[in-house]
């Protein structure tokens, strides 16, 4: 094979490349934008992070997720946080949580959506969220890593 036919070779497959990562998954904003409420009774809470409620507002628009949340625990302490993230697996600052002070995401399609949460840089807590294909129901598996035995908790919320 000749340099030229190599380069050619190379380019191409350059660009297919280029193509596949521009082609990514993205959330499918008309799913995710919304308010989203706990349903406590149908969530398994194995770790200590039990919630008596919670509330989650998510806004999917310009390519960043924006995030609030506003929980109680069962003796009534409010919880308050939030992120705004880009589907590029790069860290971005959440405010807030105590368990975490960043957050990276990753679209695995329009309804599923992997999280990595980290704490002074250490990965604390892994999650995937993903919402039903008729968009009224989100089921939230959470794996606490700075837990010992690193339970899963699956918290299901309904709009």
């Amino acid at each position: 094979m000749n340099k030229q036919s190599k380069f050619a070779l190379i380019f191409a497959a350059a660009t297919v490349a280029l193509s596949q990562g521009v082609g990514a998954a993205q959330p499918d904003a008309k799913l995710w934008n919304g308010t989203w409420h706990l349903d406590a009774g149908k969530s398994k809470f194995v770790s200590s992070a039990k919630e008596a409620s919670e509330t989650r507002t998510y806004d999917y628009s310009g390519g960043k997720l924006t995030m609030k949340s506003s929980s109680k625990d069962p003796a009534g302490k409010e919880l308050n946080f939030s992120y705004s993230a880009r589907f590029d697996g790069k860290s971005y600052p959440m405010t807030g949580n105590p368990n975490a002070d960043s957050i990276s995401l990753t679209a695995v399609s329009g309804r599923e959506i992997k999280a990595t949460s980290k704490l002074k840089g250490k990965v604390a807590v892994q999650s995937t969220a993903t919402v039903s294909a008729d968009g009224k129901h989100l089921t939230l598996s959470r794996k606490m890593l700075r837990t010992k035995g690193a339970p899963t908790d699956v918290l299901e919320f309904d709009r």
